[in-house]
């Protein structure tokens, strides 16, 4: 609704151990492999689609299942060539979030203002609209 006067980024922050040093335990299988198959998605614009079938097959995500669905999906032929460099990538992400005191997913930051879990969008929309008006 606020085009232009909001910038939305979107960071990785798997919750697995291969890859994410900062969290005791994996908590989500494949979250590695499924946040280098959206990247390399990305580069074949189908990103939106890639995410959409992370989430819809969530529970039975595996590095395998994740490869196939990045070639199905995200027409990514080249997964396993270019997952060692696109995993860095994603790991400066996780260095980033680290920084800023990420511990769980989704977490969110509002000019600052961190935001531990998924909210209504109503209360976004608030937030927002609050952070415009105490900008002006």
């Amino acid at each position: 609704e606020r085009a232009g006067d909001v910038r939305y980024v979107l960071r990785d922050y798997p919750l697995e151990t291969e890859c994410n040093d900062n969290v005791p335990q994996s908590i989500h299988p494949a979250a590695c492999e499924a946040a280098v198959a959206v990247r390399l998605a990305r580069t074949h614009n189908r990103e939106d689609q890639m995410v959409e079938w992370i989430f819809a097959n969530q529970p039975s995500l595996t590095p395998e299942f994740v490869k196939q669905g990045a070639r199905d999906v995200g027409q990514v032929t080249d997964f396993d060539a270019k997952y060692a460099s696109t995993l860095e990538s994603v790991k400066s992400d996780i260095a980033v979030g680290k920084a800023l005191g990420v511990s769980a997913t989704p977490t969110f930051f509002i000019n600052g203002t961190k935001i531990d879990g998924a909210l209504s969008p109503q209360y976004f929309q608030q937030a927002i609209e609050y952070e415009l008006k105490k900008a002006k």
